[in-house]
């Protein structure tokens, strides 16, 4: 009898088990349906900038337009749009290179991208291990200011940063230290994951509070928050519009692709713009691929270790 109502349970369970894998494989297939479109369409869209890139000229374009045959392979393939691109955006203000562009967007947006980074990285740290009625509420304020809607302030900032002397200044990048960066809840999130055993463990070993962060508890996180830096440097390499406000002595790569496509619009020349588009996201295109296993592991972590 009892044998009997083991094997009831053992094929109830089989079943849920069964039940729970065919959701699964439905949910992963629809997901993966789903990846497999937006990564088509994105790669559409790339394949088109670059056939746009190697047409012939301008007039090659408007006809190609004309017939409905934008995304016809070019013949011949002209590089020269690439030349051409790169000679026309030193010319842009007549003293910036593409190769000074290139440098701007390196520096500043290293500089930025870290700094914003790492000063939420360690105010998130803050909050989630060491525990108090302040950081209680610095986290409250945080959640607070994350999904508060902030608009039309642009004029009163660039007033502040015209008062203190920041425009055109590279110690502009001091803004970019903040309390609750962009990925403030992801952060949260990463130290969360983390026992605080590890540093009371350091702790007994005589380890003081910056070794702890510094060697134990930050080497756990580091990949998962070198993810999000990545990410975050890919989002401030594509931005122009704080080069057109704050930086325009300082011109980026971004900025210079603005700029070049009022040139190429006034003076006809689209094949030439899509190739300098192109040229701009060479770069970031080699960061991703350095650090995609980076971007899509999974990091897990296991029991402390007696």
């Amino acid at each position: 009898m009892e044998e009997s109502i083991d094997v009831k349970k053992y094929m109830r369970k089989s079943k849920k088990r069964h039940q729970s894998s065919v959701s699964r494989k439905i949910v992963y297939g629809i997901a993966f349906f789903l990846f497999v479109i937006y990564t088509a369409i994105i790669l559409y869209f790339f394949l088109y900038g670059i056939l746009i890139s190697l047409k012939a000229d301008q007039q090659t374009f408007l006809d190609d337009v004309l017939n409905v045959s934008l995304f016809s392979f070019p013949s011949p393939m002209n590089f020269g749009n690439y030349i051409t691109a790169f000679t026309e955006w030193t010319a842009i203000d007549g003293k910036n290179s593409f190769l000074m562009m290139l440098w701007n967007s390196i520096w500043r947006t290293t500089v930025s991208a870290f700094l914003s980074w790492f000063t939420t990285a360690l105010v998130c740290y803050v909050l989630v291990h060491y525990k108090s009625k302040f950081t209680n509420a610095l986290y409250v304020i945080g959640l607070f200011v994350s999904m508060l809607p902030l608009y039309g302030g642009q004029g009163a900032q660039y007033r502040l940063y015209s008062q203190l002397g920041l425009i055109n200044s590279p110690f502009i990048m001091v803004v970019s230290i903040t309390l609750y960066g962009t990925y403030f809840f992801y952060m949260y999130a990463f130290w969360k994951g983390i026992s605080h055993s590890y540093a009371e463990a350091a702790s007994i070993d005589g380890a003081n509070h910056y070794q702890i962060l510094f060697r134990v508890m930050l080497p756990q996180v580091l990949p998962s928050i070198i993810a999000l830096f990545v990410m975050q440097f890919i989002t401030a390499w594509n931005d122009y519009e704080s080069t057109a406000a704050y930086m325009t002595d300082y011109p980026n790569l971004a900025y210079g692709t603005y700029a070049f496509g009022e040139i190429s619009g006034s003076k006809g020349n689209v094949p030439a713009y899509f190739a300098g588009v192109i040229l701009s996201l060479i770069p970031v295109l080699v960061l991703f691929v350095a650090f995609q296993n980076t971007i899509m592991e999974k990091v897990y972590f296991g029991g402390l270790k007696g």
